[in-house]
């Protein structure tokens, strides 16, 4: 049977994935003449020189650029808000930002909020903008986010203690420059950490009812490199120089992927995580994926199983070996259990029932209410 798309797949982002890539970025940013650059980044990028290299390469062309450091994990709305203003005073006329998926998100939401004003939290849901965002070029330094390659920006709402999404059709990075050598000074635990995460972003686009050919074509390259070349990254980043290209290529794969098809109930929960216990994104998908992948197998097995010609030797057929590989995978990471994450079952009610209200639970394979969530929680 041919199964056809109901929706264009979309890339308007102008990718470049290759290994010093990032020297391309001065050439690229000054094509579009910008009065003053806004490089958005956090504490730990900066201490890289990363961010410092790049400033000094763009001074050289005479491109004025001002540094924002201050992005948190599971960035939040006021940050946004707070970083837009700035960027408004400052006449920025273009955004940058180099770091994880905090700080692509962050600055996503920032160039399109520069030009409309007001709060973030205003513009939760699609299209809710009137004036076009501000170019936004966009440089991962993980192999997780994915949000080099996307339209949406997830922020935390501090009062309500939820994470939101700000989306938009000209939201997407005008450009994506993928360096795997950025990957260098990445820590061994945030390389599995995120690398799962791009994991769970592969697994849950081929799963989820939104999936299409296009986004199940990078999505199970994505599912192969990582089954491949994940634990040799995590264990040795800087030195594995072709476990270091694949995971980072794997990552905007996965992201490309998602992006045009979906991410379901794993998000759905870590999300909920993110938003009111400030938990790690990577690491609560890490945590959750393997779990709800197993529940999800009575929907998901046929689907699942066609993942089989990527695992690795020696590996149990079908999907039941596509889940053991999985749950094999994020073992040798050294990925946490739930139970160390600090949360109390008393919570999980609450847990389950922001789950059922996140916009990506239609997307589940399986049909997850409140029900559904709290037996998930209830096997961590």
């Amino acid at each position: 049977m041919v199964t056809f798309m109901s929706r264009p797949f979309r890339v308007p982002t102008r990718v470049v994935m290759a290994p010093g890539c990032i020297g391309r970025l001065p050439e690229v940013i000054a094509g579009y003449a910008p009065e003053r650059v806004l490089m958005v980044t956090d504490p730990g990028i900066e201490e890289t020189g990363w961010p410092e290299r790049i400033w000094k390469a763009l001074a050289e062309r005479e491109i004025e650029t001002i540094t924002f450091d201050d992005v948190e994990p599971n960035p939040r709305a006021s940050t946004v808000d707070r970083l837009a203003g700035w960027g408004r005073e400052e006449g920025i006329s273009l955004v940058l930002g180099i770091g994880g998926g905090s700080v692509l998100d962050a600055a996503k939401a920032a160039a399109m909020l520069i030009p409309n004003g007001g709060s973030t939290v205003q513009y939760e849901g699609r299209n809710r903008y009137e004036t076009e965002p501000l170019p936004f070029i966009a440089v991962p330094t993980t192999c997780g986010t994915g949000s080099e390659v996307t339209w949406v920006s997830v922020l935390t709402d501090e009062e309500r203690q939820a994470k939101i999404s700000v989306k938009g059709e000209t939201m997407y990075p005008a450009w994506a420059l993928v360096d795997c050598e950025v990957l260098r000074t990445l820590p061994g635990h945030l390389v599995a950490w995120t690398g799962a995460d791009a994991l769970t972003h592969a697994v849950e686009a081929f799963t989820c009812r939104l999936a299409n050919p296009i986004s199940d074509a990078l999505a199970s390259t994505a599912v192969s490199l990582l089954f491949r070349y994940l634990r040799r990254a995590a264990a040795d980043v800087a030195g594995d120089a072709e476990a270091r290209e694949a995971v980072m290529r794997a990552s905007t794969l996965a992201g490309l992927a998602f992006g045009n098809a979906d991410v379901a109930a794993v998000h759905c929960l870590s999300e909920t995580l993110g938003g009111r216990w400030d938990v790690p994104h990577g690491l609560a998908n890490a945590v959750l994926l393997a779990p709800v992948t197993r529940f999800n197998l009575p929907a998901s097995a046929r689907k699942l199983a066609h993942l089989e010609s990527v695992l690795p030797p020696g590996s149990r057929s079908g999907a039941d070996g596509v889940l053991q590989a999985i749950e094999e995978l994020v073992r040798d990471l050294g990925v946490p259990a739930f139970r160390e994450l600090g949360i109390s079952p008393e919570d999980y009610p609450w847990i389950a029932e922001r789950a059922v209200q996140n916009g990506s639970n239609p997307s589940n394979v399986r049909e997850m209410g409140v029900g559904e969530y709290l037996e998930v929680l209830g096997s961590l």
